[in-house]
């Protein structure tokens, strides 16, 4: 069953009186922690690239980068990976007292990977409601879970738990678009590129692949976006005025996001306007699609790093990750659903106002359909939902024609 505790009463396996130890043996925690981090990033394979093929749309060639492949099994290792870094440069961490986190999911299964791997406890404090597998998969790890009513306060709860425990909230809110390795392998060498950007752009050169025109991506925190865009745009600046051919980095960073989501209103704002807003009406009904869109405007979420973003209807979300489960053999949650049905639509409109369709168009297969066993891989939940998704199933198949 989920654990219930609040900030005052939730028991510890080390007071805070014990994460205090001498500064010279900080340091050598510290720089021994860096050294095993250094050693696991070091380990972590490129993950595949996929090719789907979908004869309706005729000369555009659909990508999946497949980050299931991770140890942890999503997206989120990346993330993981580079928010301990940032924490053990910046000495956040404290040897024996611990880490936590506010998250739906994903990156709380990947932080508590990393976390045990490290020797350091961690504890996830997520929305009331996030689905058994992904919690049970925390705990697998050896992370604690908190459940909250509240998903608005996930982080208030959370630094209450640090605030108590004398640990370490480690806040992929605040630290997400700032904290990843968006440029290259740290010391700016494009020829090792071990970004996520980087490696996508490297594959796609190396099988010879037409020029990437687009990736789509959910926002949650608003990190992997922030990675695309700032590595496109860098390469953009290097390249001005040279006379050599880089297609690839005149690619666009197009959002995707939930029904009851406020990114797309804040993006719509900010092209109006030119200014990022957080004063946006907060959506009355749940986000079913876990891990992306938020009921309000997340400090690492930046509109500018979108050319463009899609409202994507739940259903239609829903039946393009059964899609891909069905026809292609990918089982992917349903944000990697809404990433497809994104690039679906734009494809279409393209197509619709006699565009071409040539070049690569990039999503990300965020994580698996087994964190999703309640939902969209339950028999008798889409049994429930087949009315309410057969017509987007219908849409999504003519594409296959």
């Amino acid at each position: 069953m989920p654990t219930t505790a609040s900030p005052s009463t939730a028991p510890f396996s080390t007071p805070a009186a014990q994460h205090a130890p001498h500064a010279t043996q900080r340091e050598s925690w510290r720089q021994r922690s860096l050294m095993k981090l250094a050693a696991l990033k070091a380990a972590t394979p490129v993950t595949p690239l996929l090719e789907l093929s979908l004869r309706g749309l005729g000369e555009a060639r659909i990508l999946i980068k497949d980050e299931r492949a991770h140890a942890s099994g999503s997206l989120k290792h990346r993330l993981a990976m580079s928010l301990f870094e940032q924490a053990l440069l910046k000495d956040w961490l404290t040897p024996g007292g611990p880490v936590i986190e506010a998250s739906s999911g994903s990156t709380a299964v990947s932080e508590a990977w990393l976390a045990r791997r490290l020797g350091l406890e961690f504890i996830a404090v997520v929305p009331r409601g996030t689905a058994f597998y992904k919690q049970q998969a925390i705990r697998g790890e050896g992370g604690r879970v908190v459940e909250i009513e509240d998903s608005a306060r996930l982080c208030q709860h959370a630094q209450a738990l640090a605030d108590d425990s004398g640990g370490h909230f480690i806040n992929q809110f605040r630290h997400a678009a700032t904290a990843g390795d968006w440029r290259s392998d740290g010391a700016g060498n494009w020829a090792s590129d071990t970004s996520l950007p980087g490696e996508c752009l490297a594959q796609i050169a190396a099988r010879e692949l037409p020029e990437l025109q687009a990736v789509f991506l959910g926002a949650g925190t608003g990190g992997s976006a922030a990675s695309f865009a700032r590595h496109l745009r860098h390469k953009r600046h290097l390249h001005q005025g040279s006379h050599l051919h880089h297609g690839s980095h005149r690619a666009r960073v197009i959002g995707v996001d939930p029904e009851h989501s406020v990114y797309h209103a804040c993006w719509q704002h900010h092209r109006a306007h030119g200014t990022r807003t957080t004063r946006l009406p907060a959506p009355q009904a749940s986000n079913p699609i876990e891990g992306i869109g938020r009921p309000c405007v997340l400090e690492a979420f930046d509109p500018a790093h979108f050319d463009d973003y899609r409202r994507i209807a739940d259903a239609r979300s829903q039946a393009a990750a059964l899609w891909l489960a069905e026809h292609a053999g990918l089982e992917v949650g349903p944000s990697t659903g809404t990433a497809f049905a994104g690039l679906l639509e734009s494809l279409a409109l393209r197509r619709a106002r006699g565009e071409s369709l040539a070049g690569s168009w990039l999503l990300l297969a965020c994580d698996h359909a087994e964190r999703y066993a309640t939902t969209l891989g339950d028999p008798a939940w889409r049994a429930a939902q087949q009315s309410r998704l057969a017509p987007q199933r219908a849409w999504i198949e003519a594409f296959g024609d």
